[in-house]
C-alpha cells in the first residue's frame, strides 16, 4: 500500500488531547516537537499494525492479476473506489473504466468485485493498480485506536526522556492488547 494523497493527512489524535492525557510539563511551554513527533509515529505505527487508519487517504495497491474476480483490501474501511489500471508491459499503466468494479462491504471485508462486465478483462496484463480512499474507523474501534495510540505515543517519549534508560523500550501489554482488539485481516486474498 502506498498514500499518494495529494494535501496533508489530517492527524486522528490532537496533541493538546494527549499532552493533558500524560500530565505532559515541560519547563517550555512551546516544546511541542517531541511529543509531536512521539504522537504521529505512534498514530503511524497503530494504523499500519491494525489495518484501520483513524482519518481518510487515498491509497495505491499494486495487485498480480490472475483468474480472480475478487480482491480483499488490506485495510478498512474502504470509502470510495476512484482509479483502475492495468500495466502496460513497459512500465506504464493503462487507465480502466470503473463500470463493472465496485467495493463490497466496504466497512466490515472490504473487497474489489471485477465483475463480467468490467472493460479490463479483455486486457492481458499482469499487474492492476487500485486507487481508493480508505480510513475513518468508527466510534468504538476508534476510541481504542485513540487510547493505544496515546499509550505507545507516552512510553516513547518517556523512553526518550529518561536518563538512565538502559534497555529497549518494548510495546506495554496494553498498547498490544488493544492492537489486537482493533486489528483487521482479511479473511483470504483472492476469489
Amino acid at each position: 500500500m502506498r498514500v499518494i494523497e495529494a494535501g496533508e493527512i489530517a492527524a486522528g489524535v490532537d496533541l493538546a488531547d494527549f499532552k493533558r492525557s500524560i500530565h505532559f510539563q515541560s519547563e517550555d511551554a512551546g516544546d511541542d516537537a517531541a511529543p509531536q513527533l512521539a504522537l504521529e509515529s505512534a498514530e503511524a505505527t497503530v494504523a499500519t499494525a491494525t489495518g484501520r487508519p483513524l482519518t481518510p487517504r487515498r491509497v495505491e495497491f499494486v495487485v498480480t492479476r490472475s483468474a480472480w474476480r475478487r480482491w480483499w483490501f488490506p485495510v478498512l474501511p474502504v470509502q470510495e473506489l476512484v482509479g483502475l489500471a492495468l500495466d502496460d508491459g513497459a512500465g506504464g499503466w493503462i487507465d480502466q473504466p470503473l463500470a463493472g468494479a465496485w467495493v463490497q462491504q466496504a466497512h466490515d471485508e472490504p473487497q474489489l468485485v471485477l465483475g463480467d462486465a468490467w472493460a479490463g478483462h479483455a486486457v492481458h496484463s499482469e499487474l492492476l493498480r487500485v486507487q481508493a480512499n480508505v480510513g475513518g474507523a468508527d466510534a468504538p474501534t476508534a476510541k481504542r485506536l485513540r487510547q493505544a495510540i496515546f499509550l505507545l505515543a507516552k512510553e516513547w517519549l518517556e523512553a526518550g526522556i529518561s536518563i538512565e534508560n538502559e534497555d529497549v523500550p518494548r510495546m506495554s501489554f496494553g498498547v498490544r492488547l488493544l492492537m489486537k482488539q482493533a486489528r483487521y485481516r482479511r479473511p483470504c486474498e483472492v476469489a
